[in-house]
């Protein structure tokens, strides 16, 4: 698990290295990754939070925490085109009040 948590961050630095990635986007990533460096490293840490929170088995809570993960990046993602969508329309109806005008 240690190896590919390491791949992982690898793999996302190079990502922001290589302008495909901006950091931005690739900071909750990056968080993820430490945060799986750190369950390998420590398999009690991720054990303890489980008992916590109640779950007999860690490998349920690791999947439950996935999944949790997941639905949060989609909705930050829906907020982020939702916007973009919107700005998109402005442009849309500036560029055509600008045609309009250079029209006339």
């Amino acid at each position: 698990m240690l190896i590919v948590a390491l791949l992982f961050l690898y793999f996302i630095v190079r990502n922001i290295n290589t302008n495909k990635f901006l950091l931005e986007n690739a900071a909750i990533w990056i968080v993820f990754g430490v945060i799986w460096v750190i369950f390998s490293l420590f398999p009690k840490i991720p054990a303890s939070i489980a008992n916590l929170f109640g779950f007999q088995i860690t490998s349920n809570f690791l999947m439950f925490s996935a999944i949790i993960f997941l639905l949060y990046l989609v909705f930050r993602l829906s907020i982020k085109l939702s916007r973009q969508q919107n700005q998109l329309n402005i442009l849309i109806q500036e560029i055509s009040i600008l045609k309009s005008k250079k029209e006339k």
